[in-house]
């Protein structure tokens, strides 16, 4: 469940480029998105920015669906939009400038659904969310609830807890964190979610393949990228959910077989 979050854009006075207030120090090529620490006071002036020209106000952000006879707001929308696809390629270089922007009360647009927080703070949030939840997009489905192994409906883990503690604070939670790697931050939040589901079970094997084994596919990818030696693990767990054959799944996470 991948989030649509977004954040405003900025152009220097050379090129189009979209981010959040950036400098020199992380750089991609010109085409792509500069995203970077703060820069120096002078730097700051040369930046003139999309919707972050104005504080926040609260007020919802219309899609350019319903603002389309206005090319010039159009245009701004998506460019908050393709600034944030270009951010997702920082990946863990990105995380200590999203924190150090939580509480940017600059202007951006609606980037969660059911969330009405709309400042580039909000946007930075849902990115760092995002990133160190690391959920694939194959995991679950819509919805609040979901049916477990006992027959009944339970809440979505991701909908009654967090990984990031009862404050769901990530920006704690990563000082708490920060002798863990990139790569062992995703996999501590995806085994603390994959644990959850787990004790809720699958009411049948396609819930299997829905809610557990993309997590346990995406947690060996991440040992892998962390310098594991899991391939030959992943690569039948892959198969696995390919083929997605009733008898692979774990019967202790199936409903109790019926007495006779």
């Amino acid at each position: 469940m991948g989030s649509d979050s977004l954040c405003h854009a900025y152009e220097t006075s050379s090129h189009h480029r979209f981010g959040i207030v950036a400098s020199s120090q992380w750089s991609l090529p010109a085409e792509q998105c500069r995203i970077a620490w703060r820069g120096s006071g002078d730097q700051e002036a040369d930046l003139r920015t999309g919707f972050a020209d104005q504080k926040a106000t609260g007020e919802i952000i219309f899609s350019p669906g319903v603002e389309a006879e206005k090319p010039e707001y159009w245009k701004r929308y998506k460019a908050c939009q393709e600034a944030f696809k270009k951010l997702s390629a920082f990946k863990g270089k990105a995380v200590p400038f999203l924190v150090e922007h939580l509480d940017d009360d600059r202007q951006s647009i609606d980037f969660r659904n059911h969330y009405m927080g709309t400042s580039v703070g909000n946007a930075c949030h849902w990115k760092l969310y995002d990133l160190i939840q690391d959920r694939p997009d194959d995991y679950s489905s819509y919805g609040y609830s979901r049916k477990g192994r006992d027959g009944q409906m339970h809440t979505k883990p991701y909908w009654e807890g967090s990984p990031f503690g009862e404050s769901r604070d990530i920006k704690l939670w990563l000082e708490q964190n920060a002798q863990l790697s990139y790569p062992q931050k995703q996999i501590k939040c995806l085994t603390w979610l994959l644990e959850k589901e787990k004790a809720i079970g699958a009411c049948d094997a396609e819930s299997y393949f829905e809610n557990i084994l993309p997590l346990e596919i995406r947690i060996l990818e991440r040992r892998l990228e962390a310098g594991h030696k899991v391939e030959p693990e992943l690569n039948q767990q892959r198969q696995a959910l390919k083929d997605k054959v009733p008898g692979s799944v774990p019967p202790e996470l199936l409903p109790a077989p019926s007495k006779p």
